[in-house]
């Protein structure tokens, strides 16, 4: 039987609705109403789904019972940080992306949640859903109190890019609240943005906020201002002096083996600077750089040759700062760039030692991720098999109502049928009582007649 239309009842947090969703109503939770536009935010747990709503695309949900529409009582809905409902962010390489809570996976330390399409938390037809590891997920940061110019030379910084607040490094400072901004593992300035678009980098720990301690910056920056005249750039001094260099010592490494000789002068000051740098210091190096002979005039071999010790120091800080989620590929670029510096007699043993073993683990890691889709797959499928079996079920419902609907109608009819025959009976017995007395009276009429006739003159 069609439950009767929509009373307007009142829907307050928890209550059974409704919703008329993809060309159909659907069974969900009022997690909250949205006061600013009267919208509510209903979730759905099959398949598990969360969004906004109107009031005139909602109805209470009532049950069948009892031959009647009762409506269920509200349910109580559980409060904690990671509530469904929640506004969270979760980390993305070196971003963070936000997302919704829709529930906790039962016996799983991961959470099912729904991607916002800006930062100001807000759905669209593209919004994703996906399962996402617990220690991936924070509550949505406290929006920054920063005024123009809170920010310094080469502070860490979160910036955002459209829906995603992505990790990046002040490298310049712009007049009236703006400044140019590197992002991710780049040390290059790649986006001019105001003061609105950053904020502070925070760590979420302890169920609390913390403000992430400044680390000492080996990189260049720049401070512009708008007194510069044209192509004119003010360096910080004291920035400046922070700046790390390579160490090896090309010149002691002459004077120490005999037998190496480098097919070039070494004559920068730059071989001075290398030999404080701690990475050389870990992995001391002797390149012979003899590629640059056939490869390099020998007016740019030294020049080469610097580079390709500052491309050393560079590749082991990218190794070592590596995020969990590099790719395969990057992997094997680093890789080669390596083999690259072998050949010129760097020694690349432990690097490329290291890279082999991320490889495997990005092996084992891929493999393990491609059994979690196979697992999400058949998760998937067999709810879609539990939601056509409860359809089945509301429809075999439907179909038992309907037929006590037409036995209650057909014993209506057989009690005015019964009735029915037993006044015709009556009538009968009536009408053949009526022609007894007729039949007597007819009789008497017949003797007379007869009588009559025989009668003498």
């Amino acid at each position: 039987m069609k439950p009767p239309e929509d009373d307007g009842a009142v829907l307050v947090e928890g209550s059974v609705v409704d919703a008329y969703y993809k060309n159909g109503w659907w069974s969900g939770l009022v997690v909250k109403k949205k006061e600013e536009d009267g919208t509510y935010l209903v979730s759905f747990d099959s398949p598990p789904e969360i969004n906004y709503f109107e009031r005139k695309r909602l109805r209470a949900h009532l049950d069948w019972s009892g031959s009647k529409w009762v409506r269920p009582e509200n349910k109580e809905l559980a409060k904690s940080v990671f509530s469904c409902g929640t506004m969270v962010e979760f980390r993305c390489s070196f971003a963070w992306r936000p997302a919704m809570i829709i529930k906790k996976v039962q016996n799983e330390e991961s959470f099912i949640v729904k991607y916002c399409d800006d930062r100001f938390f807000r759905f669209s037809e593209r919004s994703r859903i996906s399962v996402v590891d617990s220690l991936e997920v924070r509550p949505r940061q406290p929006p920054p109190l920063c005024a123009v110019g809170k920010y310094e030379l080469l502070d860490r910084v979160e910036v955002v890019n459209g829906s995603v607040w992505s990790e990046g490094v002040v490298r310049g400072i712009l007049y009236k609240g703006r400044y140019m901004v590197s992002i991710g593992k780049t040390k290059v300035a790649s986006v001019q943005v105001g003061v609105s678009d950053l904020r502070p980098p925070m760590e979420w720990e302890d169920g609390m906020w913390h403000k992430r301690p400044k680390p000492k910056s080996n990189i260049y920056g720049k401070c512009y201002t708008r007194k510069r005249k044209r192509g004119q750039v003010e360096h910080n001094s004291d920035i400046n002096d922070t700046v790390r260099t390579p160490t090896c010592n090309v010149e002691h490494t002459q004077a120490k083996d005999a037998t190496m000789v480098l097919p070039f002068a070494s004559r920068s000051p730059l071989w001075k600077i290398y030999e404080t740098m701690e990475v050389f210091k870990k992995l001391p190096q002797s390149p012979h750089f003899s590629p640059l002979i056939e490869s390099t005039s020998e007016d740019f071999r030294e020049g080469s040759a610097l580079g390709m010790m500052a491309s050393f120091a560079g590749l082991l800080e990218k190794l070592r700062d590596m995020d969990k989620d590099v790719s395969v590929r990057e992997l094997d670029s680093l890789k080669d760039s390596f083999i690259k510096l072998e050949n010129h007699g760097f020694d690349v043993t432990r690097p490329l030692s290291r890279i082999k073993k991320l490889l495997a683990l990005k092996d084992r890691q891929l493999k393990i991720l491609e059994g979690r889709r196979g697992l999400d797959k058949e998760r998937m499928d067999e709810s879609s098999k539990r939601r056509e079996a409860e359809r089945k079920i509301v429809d075999v419902k439907l179909k038992i109502l309907e037929l006590q609907r037409q036995e209650a109608a057909l014993k209506e009819k057989k009690e005015a049928a019964e009735e029915e025959k037993e006044q015709a009976c009556r009538n009968i017995g009536k009408v053949e009582s009526c022609a007894r007395d007729l039949g007597e009276k007819l009789e008497d009429v017949e003797f007379d007649f007869e009588t009559l006739l025989s009668a003498p003159w």
